[in-house]
């Protein structure tokens, strides 16, 4: 290469790697200059209230899988008195567990079969319940009525006493339990559905 194209080609990435620098500099300072002064940018953030959600009636459980449908009673204490008067009216949700659309486990059962002779219209509301399949949804509603999905991540047969299936897993995920008498016409063992809430 002679010496004439090699003082060209120092030139030239001279000027490049300057033009380069410059500019770097140029960017830092007027960083550094402007963005003082200024107050940063604000950061979107994106919060889904209850209000971006459909609505749909108020306090209401539908699995439209196995055409159920029935209202969801709440309670203020833990007693079998007030949950078979309840139980007359609809599906109940545990008092102390989660509510619709929150972190926990909302926890509600319903009745697979009662006596023939007991009063309401939900005595079987739930004798279908053990068909319900994995990926299944679950809609519920809140008291405003504002509708949440809910779906079936796991089904099992467990035995009356076999209370864990209502912890509220440290507040960490949204979570849907349903809990019926398993078999239909017996209370021997509970059917249970865990669903997780569809974000």
């Amino acid at each position: 290469m002679s010496r004439k194209y090699k003082i060209i080609f120092f030139i030239i990435g001279g000027s490049l790697v300057l033009f380069v620098v410059a500019n770097l500099l140029w960017a830092n300072l007027k960083y550094r200059l402007v963005t003082e002064e200024l107050p940063p940018p604000a950061v979107p953030v994106i919060v889904e209230t209850p209000r971006q959600r459909e609505k749909m009636e108020p306090d209401l459980l539908l699995i439209q899988t196995l055409q159920i449908r029935a209202p969801i009673i709440y309670v203020d204490e833990i007693s079998e008195d007030l949950f078979q008067q309840a139980l007359q009216h609809g599906v109940v949700h545990f008092p102390g567990t989660a509510l619709p659309g929150h972190l926990g486990n909302v926890y509600i059962f319903g009745h697979s079969s009662d006596n023939l002779w007991a009063k309401g219209d939900y005595k079987t509301v739930f004798a279908v319940l053990p068909e319900i399949k994995i990926d299944d949804l679950i809609e519920i509603s809140d008291p405003e009525g504002y509708k949440f999905v809910y779906k079936v991540k796991e089904t099992k047969v467990v035995a009356p006493n076999e209370v864990q299936y209502l912890d509220q897993r440290n507040n960490e995920y949204k979570l849907l339990t349903l809990q019926t008498s398993y078999p239909v016409g017996t209370a021997f063992k509970r059917f249970i559905v865990i669903a997780e809430l569809v974000e």
